[in-house]
């Protein structure tokens, strides 16, 4: 009866499986660089998002976060997001979703006191409570159009 049990069980221990781990979900990354101080999450997305070319998206790799216009090239921002001064104060707080702000966005100067609060819905900002008709479908006049409004980076 011994044997014949152990022998079942080595016939159907192929079927079973250890545990696993759960996945929480939760990618943070704390970045010091100079003069500020950054706490992102990269949640992981359920599925890519279309890439529209004239949106900037947010992204994490090598240890900083970057932005580009109509592309990524690692790990969309995918929930809060904070900057702060080198004083430990807010600069910059909001949410992303799938590398683009969305909600409430927040900044601050050196001495705590409220910049600026923007709404933004899918990386287009909100102005007077709608979003322009104009900028969901992607309309622009030829000086708005966003590839002639990108200011060139000077080494």
């Amino acid at each position: 009866m011994r044997k014949l049990f152990i022998l079942l069980l080595f016939l159907f221990s192929g079927h079973l499986y250890a545990q696993k781990l759960p996945d929480y979900g939760l990618y943070r990354a704390r970045l010091t660089d100079s003069g500020k101080t950054i706490e992102a999450e990269y949640n992981p997305i359920d599925h890519l998002p279309s890439i529209k070319s004239n949106l900037f998206y947010y992204w994490y790799n090598a240890s900083r976060v970057h932005s580009t216009q109509g592309g990524y090239s690692g790990q969309l921002l995918n929930g809060l997001y904070t900057e702060y001064y080198p004083n430990r104060n807010l600069k910059e707080q909001g949410v992303f979703k799938k590398g683009l702000k969305d909600g409430l966005w927040k900044s601050w100067n050196k001495d705590g006191t409220l910049k600026q609060a923007t709404n933004w819905h899918k990386g287009i900002e909100v102005t007077g409570g709608k979003v322009p008709v104009w900028r969901r479908l992607n309309i622009f006049k030829k000086s708005q159009c966003p590839g002639d409004t990108i200011p060139k980076n000077k080494p």
